[in-house]
């Protein structure tokens, strides 16, 4: 059974919480291995939700323009599976762990150029 959709006022009112609640949070440390992301202040937070009709929700430091790194690879996994289906994504691209470094080529090297995860880099960044 599918639960009724929450009301736009409850959808914000978790995001403004969660803002309050977490804003203050210290811990990690921005990437250095990206000279832009290590100039960024890390001091920075935000939250957004945006609804299927395109309404934004948002809280603290939503419109600071920053690479999306990546948590672009669920979207665009998303989109593929939107795309192809589930059992096409599946033949290309599997759902496992590699046990690899993010950035391992070996991953995919040694399962003949598929990847083992959408969710891992296929390989080191080179300039």
């Amino acid at each position: 059974m599918m639960k009724a959709i929450p009301q736009l006022s409850a959808v914000k009112q978790a995001v403004d919480e969660a803002h309050q609640r977490f804003v203050h949070v210290q811990d990690g440390k921005n990437a250095d291995y990206i000279p832009y992301l290590a100039k960024v202040p890390s001091t920075l937070f935000g939250i957004a939700v945006v609804t299927v009709d395109g309404t934004v929700l948002e809280a603290g430091d939503t419109r600071y323009e920053f690479a999306i790194e990546s948590i672009s690879k669920v979207f665009n996994m998303a989109l593929a599976l939107e795309d192809f289906g589930p059992a096409e994504l599946r033949e290309k691209i599997g759902a496992n762990p590699t046990g690899e470094p993010f950035n391992s080529v070996m991953a995919i090297e040694l399962h003949r150029g598929k990847p083992l995860n959408p969710c891992v880099n296929a390989g080191p960044w080179r300039p």
